[in-house]
């Protein structure tokens, strides 16, 4: 019998509606939601924000000691990138083809996004993911910094009870992810007293920010961790700071004044040197800008926290 096909969508033979010169959708479609994945609002009072909670569907039951949890910041983007390489838990893959990368352990992700339209909220993500500044911040979009303490309390006291309370959790397998200002809230969090977390990737982590104020603190004695800190994963495009395109004299000097390569090698060493019971890695991936770094980071930071 041949195929019938579908009825046209009546909405979308009328003219495109325009809002504010841009075209809006018909009224038959919907946002787009993430496969395997839930989603949920928390306001925080620690920070006074909202938040966008992604998290996703575990492909395996959880292991005996619970989940390991990979904590992903600047949700909004990361969460969707690392989605694409989870396995899925709604059917078993084809005879032959892997699900994801192979042996990928069973794990949750939580992705922690603003609640905003944008991958980025460019002022909200300055003051939650930055210390408090000790001279000027160097950053000429944000008007205000320093809400790091509270934004750690938040994830820590209250996101964290909220997961907890809805799967078994592995106390002592959790990883925090973050890139460039989210990145900067890794090295800051990794080097507090209690060092909520046992993994910690940073990509392309803002240590230029005011004045290279994590660089000193690092060299101040800020660089020996908790004994429970087990591994640490710094990163950086190498095009970052020695761009293989001519640039203009005005950019090539922000580039350098940033200085990005030489201060996550620099960061690592550090690190390293005061830590030799912790795995600390670095890596300048060559032919990456700083982009390219969130998108290396977020598929591979997969198995480094759920690997053993």
């Amino acid at each position: 019998m041949p195929h019938s096909p579908a009825a046209p969508d009546p909405s979308l033979s009328a003219a495109p509606l325009v809002i504010g010169g841009l075209p809006a959708a018909p009224a038959s479609w919907q946002p787009a939601q993430l496969p395997s994945a839930w989603q949920f609002e928390l306001r925080s009072v620690h920070t006074g924000r909202q938040y966008h909670i992604l998290v996703s569907k575990p492909h395996l039951p959880a292991p005996a000691a619970g989940y390991p949890v990979l904590w992903m910041l600047d949700g909004g983007a990361s969460f969707p990138l690392a989605s694409v390489s989870l396995p899925r838990p709604s059917r078993p893959p084809a005879a032959g083809r892997r699900p994801g990368p192979a042996g990928l352990a069973a794990g949750l992700v939580i992705g922690i996004a603003h609640a905003s339209d944008e991958a980025f909220d460019i002022d909200a993500r300055a003051s939650d993911y930055t210390p408090v500044p000790d001279t000027d911040s160097g950053d000429l979009l944000s008007p205000a910094f320093g809400g790091a303490a509270a934004f750690r309390r938040f994830l820590v006291d209250e996101l964290r009870p909220v997961i907890a309370a809805q799967f078994p959790l592995d106390a002592t397998r959790h990883t925090l992810f973050g890139f460039s200002y989210s990145g900067l809230f890794t090295v800051d969090t990794l080097a507090t007293t209690h060092a909520p977390f046992q993994r910690y990737w940073a990509a392309s982590p803002s240590l230029w920010f005011s004045d290279a104020l994590p660089m000193r603190r690092l060299k101040a004695g800020a660089a020996r961790l908790a004994p429970h800190v087990e591994r640490v994963m710094l990163t950086v495009g190498q095009e970052e700071q020695y761009p293989a395109a001519t640039l203009p004299a005005e950019r090539l000097a922000h580039l350098a004044q940033r200085a990005m390569v030489n201060r996550v090698g620099e960061a690592a060493a550090l690190l390293a040197a005061a830590n030799p019971q912790c795995s600390v890695t670095s890596l300048a991936a060559a032919e990456h800008d700083h982009f390219d770094m969130l998108m290396h980071g977020a598929r591979r930071v997969l198995q480094f926290a759920f690997a053993d």
